[in-house]
């Protein structure tokens, strides 16, 4: 009896470890899933100057000593059109040198100015317009400077600047070179008030006038990223950016400029509220120049530059900026923390994908992505992701259906299926991955991340090809 016993329990275990067996065997070698294998890139803590992003320095000038890939025009009302339904474009684009940054790969950002304090009298508005509105305005000499400030509420001034814009976008709008549009037309500098003191005030006008030149933008230029000098209710409505010409200055950029985007605020010009736009920058740019070229990139202020940075979420700044600085300067440290923090800077941080697959089959990739920037990429550039063999050349490609523009800071993870072909001959292939450029259809954004290929991707795991001989 316990004979019996014996036997059938060695039966009972022989039967187990021959069927674990045959089910290891099977789960090995018949459809079981095949290891996954993952690959960090290395980061790097160098200065990428990529597009959209940085500082951005004046259209007239070629000498910029600091990365850059953007560039300012203020383009005043007298210069765009002289003579009354004669538009200067061509010597507009020579002065702020067009032809240059487009060869070079730089953008540019306009605004529209009818009002520049200088240190002589002059006028920003054509002088046929300053006498079909009947020379009404303030001719101006103050702490700004002089200039003249025209009566903004002029039927005259709305219909004409109606006008001006509607050519402007005719002929930008659909013009790749111009990357942001600044809503200037009102205000000292386009910037959207006037002075207020005491024993100077120049009137500006209420919102049902300065919604009138707002629409111009919005009805004519809708192609382009839109920008306000701080919140209005037409700015809300229509997902605008921002730009803030005082950062630096904490009372400006922190007590002002961010309380009000923020929070809200009532105009100390027309005593109107103003509705808080706090996500704003999650959608349209946050831009802006220094209250002061150099001061805010010294030792002692150089935390608190990149303090309202990160709270603002700005992407540029300039003209106003540094651009010129020496490399190698006494400030080129700070600089580089400032660049390596503004705008956007994606860090390849894992890619994961089997470690084995047939040709014809498919191999299934997993990116993780991080942000360390202050914002997001505003323009749906499409992600690429590649196959390359031993001598680098390019055998599949996909280009998923990744939004870039939703990578705010942070850590982001996206699942891709990468065809790999059929006719593919057994062997070791390169995973590889870049941002496209819209305009060229070429890698156009810098990952801070080793691994660059001559082409502008980004190499990272590599995989095993099962192929045909």
């Amino acid at each position: 009896m316990v004979f019996k016993r014996r036997r059938l329990l060695t039966f009972i275990v022989v039967f187990l470890i021959g069927a674990f067996g045959l089910f290891v065997g099977r789960g090995l070698y018949a459809g079981a899933p095949i290891p996954r294998i993952s690959f960090s890139p290395v980061e790097t803590d160098e200065v990428l100057a990529n597009p959209y992003m940085g500082f951005s320095v004046d259209a007239r000038y070629v000498d910029a000593k600091q990365p850059f890939r953007l560039a300012h025009a203020n383009l005043t009302w007298s210069e765009l059109e002289p003579i009354k339904g004669k538009f200067a474009f061509n010597e507009i684009e020579s002065k702020y040198n067009f032809s240059y940054w487009k060869q070079k790969g730089v953008k540019l950002v306009i605004r529209v100015v009818l009002d520049y304090p200088r240190e002589d009298a002059h006028l920003d508005i054509p002088n046929w317009l300053y006498l079909e509105t009947g020379k009404k305005g303030v001719l101006y000499d103050t702490d700004y400077g002089k200039g003249f400030s025209p009566d903004y509420n002029q039927t005259s001034l709305i219909r004409n600047h109606e006008k001006l814009i509607a050519a402007l976008a005719e002929r930008y709008n659909n013009d790749p070179l111009i990357a942001f549009v600044q809503l200037g037309s009102l205000g000292h500098w386009g910037e959207w008030h006037t002075q207020n003191d005491k024993d100077a005030r120049i009137p500006f006008p209420r919102q049902a006038v300065s919604d009138q030149y707002a629409g111009h933008y919005l009805k004519y230029f809708t192609k382009k990223p839109l920008l306000m000098r701080r919140p209005h209710a037409i700015a809300a409505k229509n997902g605008l950016g921002l730009y803030n010409d005082a950062f630096g200055k904490r009372d400006a950029t922190v007590d002002g400029f961010l309380s009000w985007y923020t929070k809200g605020y009532t105009s100390w010009l027309t005593q109107e509220k103003q509705p808080a736009m706090p996500n704003f920058w999650t959608k349209a740019p946050s831009g802006g120049e220094f209250a002061e070229e150099k001061k805010f990139f010294r030792d002692a202020a150089i935390e608190e530059t990149l303090r309202q940075a990160r709270l603002t979420h700005v992407s540029w700044m300039g003209p106003n900026a540094p651009s010129q600085e020496e490399p190698g300067s006494k400030l080129q440290a700070n600089i580089d923390r400032f660049l390596k923090t503004i705008g956007y800077r994606f860090v390849m941080t894992k890619e994961t994908h089997e470690a084995s697959v047939d040709a014809g089959g498919v191999l299934n990739v997993t990116i993780d992505v991080k942000n360390r920037g202050v914002a997001p990429f505003y323009f749906r550039w499409p992600f690429e992701l590649t196959l390359s063999d031993q001598s680098g050349q390019i055998v599949a490609v996909t280009k998923p259906d990744i939004d870039i523009r939703k990578w705010l800071p942070g850590t982001y993870s996206a699942s891709i299926k990468l065809n790999v072909p059929a006719f593919l001959p057994t062997g070791e292939y390169t995973v590889n991955a870049a941002i496209l450029d819209l305009e060229t259809g070429n890698p156009g954004v810098e990952f801070a991340i080793e691994g660059k290929r001559a082409d502008g991707r980004y190499t990272l795991g590599s995989v095993i090809v099962n192929g045909t001989e």
